[in-house]
């Protein structure tokens, strides 16, 4: 499965809009992953190769937004429970890390 060209650029502005308003860069959430800042890069962007991390990062904020009670910008590719999707591996989602 995959996005549309204009799906990844939303995706992306997402992302960014999102880390904006939680005030995190990329070598923050890296740190709580324990990777670089340029592998969240790569996952933000959409070219991390690994379907599951932009859904793991996605989480990770909106957890994040929840402890700081902070309104995010919905995600519209990026919607619902990862779990329902059959491309997606429950495995990797629930281990919740990113290599």
């Amino acid at each position: 499965m995959s996005l549309t060209s204009e799906q990844k650029a939303a995706t992306i502005r997402e992302f960014r809009e999102n880390m904006r308003r939680l005030g995190v860069t990329v070598d923050q959430i890296g740190e709580h992953f324990g990777v670089s800042g340029n592998a969240v890069e790569q996952i933000i962007v959409l070219k991390s190769g690994v379907l599951e991390y932009p859904w793991i990062v996605r989480g990770y904020l909106i957890d994040l937004a929840r402890e700081r009670n902070i309104e995010l910008t919905p995600f519209t590719a990026l919607k619902g429970d990862p779990h329902s999707y059959w491309f997606l591996s429950d495995a990797v989602l629930d281990a919740g890390t990113i290599d």
